[in-house]
């Protein structure tokens, strides 16, 4: 008789060692090594980001949640920008994304980069699983996820937090979307969670964009009943609304009082980022320009706006597109994906396509979103996993080698043409460009196509090699992924920059100055104005550690949004998205010092060069001469914060700002226009004062004494989450004053004026996404209550 025993469970250790050493895993691990090596900048010590809004705008923005967040306060209200801003409700801030408890682990600048490095391993792993979803081999899988972490627009996007996140859990998302299709209604929580963390992240835009691309989706990738794939799709979408609901309910608000609720006032900056059809060319050879500025390089030969261009590369080389064509060719299935890319192409375009334009008038709210090159990332990603697909049909002997070497030729043709001294005349000619800056991009294109001529012939001798059998398969698999990682590697590299940290944490010298003159900075006692102009300077030493990025640093010296917040200095400028059409038409980008003055604006920051003007000759405080800035005083005397009005106006609303900034009464500070339809004001206030007892970001106190009824200004930005208050607790109303700020009718005597934020429909959203919560938790918790009695069943 023999005894049989059952065999031994392997210990979790074993099992996690064997799955590290499966084929899986170490494919898995070989792209992570890929991606933290190429995102080195990430995580090495001691560095920051430098590049445009990563430095300028997100490292502030979050300085400034984190101070409120440790003081145990919910930021709701940005008192250092535009008169005062929303903080949730312009979305972009992100604070209740899961991101955010990174910055109570790390310093700004570091949790900064960790979320953008957690974003590029979202992608590189989101890709994988979505490649292997979609029946495509570990290699496969691999090309694509490489293809699309190191593709020139998603490292473009690192400068941006909220595009970077959308797009890097984009192939996440289709996974999620894709097993809901499959499996059942249970997995819509999902990708309802991954779309909800996209809006909770502050990119609305994207999210957007998301809707249609589950729908298209769904449409071509139903398996069974339509009307089952379109009740599942709308579970996703209705569990990723009320999951996002505290960020969407206080960001329509926002957008219904802003300029892009008026779709035939925006259009015009809608569409200034559109894609020039000169850039496509980029996507298969992308120069690398290092002795021009690409600021200037972007205007000059694409009409970009004054900033340059929204993504510095959309490059993915002739091998990733020379697979993804011959993905859509042979994998049927995954045609969606060449559709998809297609739209996302010409949508791109922009005002250069005309599709985009018909969106933007026939689509419902396509019209509150700007910058059609935002819609290059899709394409990149559409083609990335396309790109896998055509690794596997090459696998498979499904592709041929002629057409790399014909890739080749035409590459080194061009790049041969470029060479010449004809064409660089042609350009100068044709784009009245300076003769030096026209040789400088024709010799770096040049080169580039050169660089893709080499790398179409590596890829013609490895599957040459591999068709006529002289090539291992095992060798094939090794090389031509690492072709696609190194020639990605090449051109995008240099996209993203960084520099030492010491650059986001220094102190300008003028803000020493002001803390000389001012003493303690706190929001509520004045206003500055930095006008940094596109011609600056910077000392040879910043130059040479940071090329055309020195810019950063500039900025940071001159207060430059959102730099000032850093130091509670509050500015008239505005970064922030969604302001008003009111605040853009009073504070034009000339504005006279008459109008700065009446909104509180003490100083202004600039070049020396204002010290020619006869109306700043007198009114130096401070200089930097290593950047050629200075600080001046406001040669006109600035209204305070807080006052009583020495001649109320009444007006139907609403006043019109341009009207009322030509006014010689009000541009003197006497009169004040306050919107009301109430029969009568108080009169003139000849006597009283009004002083700020305390200054909080969501509360501020007046004291206010007066021997008759008057009306109180405070210079802060009117809001409908504004609430006032007596000491007593009578509720006040909030009146509109000159167009942009906030007037409440004060009664006889000494009272205490309170005024209170609260951000609109926030309660709602948080109740809808703990409703959403719910739902979520109750569906997972009914499946496996399903699942264990479909297993205890005899």
């Amino acid at each position: 008789m023999s005894i049989i025993t059952p065999e031994e469970k392997p210990s979790v250790t074993r099992r996690i060692i064997a799955r590290v050493w499966s084929p899986t895993g170490l494919a898995i691990a070989v792209l992570c090594v890929i991606t933290l090596a190429f995102y080195h900048g990430l995580w090495l010590p001691d560095l920051v980001l430098i590049k445009r809004d990563a430095f300028l705008f997100y490292l502030p923005i979050k300085q400034y949640m984190m101070e409120r967040l440790a003081a145990g306060a919910l930021p709701q209200w940005f008192p250092y920008e535009a008169l005062g801003r929303p903080f949730i409700g312009v979305t972009v801030t992100g604070v209740f994304h899961p991101f955010t408890l990174l910055y109570f682990l790390f310093p700004v600048h570091d949790a900064y980069r960790a979320s953008t490095l957690l974003s590029c391993l979202l992608a590189a792993l989101g890709a994988f699983a979505l490649g292997r979803m979609l029946a495509l081999s570990r290699t496969g899988a691999l090309v694509a996820s490489l293809s699309f972490t190191l593709s020139g627009y998603l490292v473009s996007a690192l400068v941006n937090i909220v595009f970077l996140y959308s797009l890097g859990v984009l192939p996440l998302f289709i996974a999620a979307v894709e097993k809901t299709l499959r499996d059942g209604r249970t997995w819509a929580v999902a990708p309802a969670v991954i779309w909800a963390t996209v809006f909770l992240n502050g990119d609305v835009q994207t999210g957007y964009y998301y809707g249609f691309m589950a729908l298209l989706w769904t449409a071509a990738r139903a398996e069974g009943s339509y009307r089952e794939a379109g009740f599942r799709l709308v579970l996703i979408g209705g569990l990723a609304a009320l999951l996002a609901g505290i960020q969407l309910a206080p960001a329509w608000v926002v957008f219904m009082s802003s300029t892009r609720a008026l779709s035939a006032q925006f259009h015009e900056q809608a569409v200034q980022w559109s894609t020039h059809p000169l850039r496509l060319l980029t996507i298969l050879a992308s120069p690398i320009i290092e002795k021009a500025d690409p600021v200037i390089v972007a205007r000059v030969f694409l009409g970009s706006p004054k900033w340059g261009l929204w993504a510095d590369s959309l490059y993915l080389g002739v091998p990733v597109m020379g697979l993804a064509f011959l993905g859509a060719w042979q994998r049927r299935d995954l045609r969606i994906l060449a559709l998809l890319g297609c739209f996302a192409l010409f949508l791109a375009l922009g005002r250069f396509g005309g599709l985009y334009d018909a969106f933007y008038h026939l689509v419902p709210l396509w019209s509150a979103f700007r910058f059609p090159e935002k819609l290059m990332g899709i394409f990149s990603f559409a083609m990335a996993m396309l790109a896998g697909a055509g690794f596997d049909a090459l696998r498979a002997g499904k592709g041929h080698h002629a057409p790399w070497l014909v890739g080749a030729i035409l590459c080194a043709c061009a790049g041969l043409i470029f060479r010449s001294e004809a064409i660089s005349a042609w350009t100068a000619a044709s784009f009245e460009a300076p003769p030096a800056l026209a040789h400088e991009v024709t010799d770096a294109t040049a080169h580039a196509f050169l660089f893709s001529a080499v790398t179409s012939l590596g890829m013609w001798l490895i599957i040459a090699g591999a068709t006529t059998g002289r090539l291992r398969e095992a060798l094939f698999l090794a090389t031509l992924p690492a072709i696609i990682a190194l020639d990605l590697a090449h051109a995008n590299m240099r996209v993203y920059c960084t520099a030492p940290a010491e650059a986001a944490w220094f102190e300008p010298p003028l803000v020493r100055a002001l803390r000389a003159r001012e003493g303690t900075l706190m929001p509520g006692r004045f206003r500055l104005i930095s006008t940094l102009e596109s011609k600056y300077v910077v000392p040879k030493h910043i130059y040479r550690l940071l090329g055309y990025e020195s810019d950063a640093v500039v900025g940071r010296q001159a207060l430059y949004p959102e730099h000032n917040a850093q130091f509670h200095l509050e500015a008239v400028d505005g970064h922030l998205p969604g302001y008003s059409m009111a605040l853009k038409e009073m504070f034009p980008k000339k504005m006279g010092v008459e109008i700065a003055g009446r909104f509180n604006v003490t100083y202004y920051i600039g070049q020396r060069s204002y010290l020619q003007s006869p109306q700043f000759a007198n009114s130096l405080v401070a200089v930097v001469p290593d950047y050629d800035l200075a600080l001046f005083r406001n040669p006109v005397p600035p209204k305070p914060r807080a006052y009583l009005s020495r001649r109320p106006e009444r007006a139907t609303p609403p006043v019109d700002p341009v009207e009322l900034r030509q006014r010689p009464d009000f541009l003197s500070g006497d009169v004040d226009v306050i919107e009301t339809t109430h029969a009568a004001l108080p009169g003139p206030a000849l006597t009283g004062s009004a002083e700020i007892e305390r200054y909080a970001p969501e509360e501020v106190r007046v004291r206010v004494e007066t021997p008759q009824p008057a009306v109180l200004i405070l210079l802060d930005a009117f809001d409908q989450g504004w609430r006032a208050t007596l000491e007593s607790g009578l509720e006040l109303p909030i009146m509109r004053a000159n167009a942009l700020v906030r007037a409440v009718v004060v009664p006889a005597g000494l009272h205490m004026i309170t005024f209170r934020y609260e951000t609109p429909l926030l309660r709602v959203g948080a109740a809808a996404s703990l409703a959403g919560m719910l739902l979520c938790l109750g569906m997972i918790v009914h499946a496996r209550w399903r699942r264990r009695s479909h297993f205890s069943a005899p």
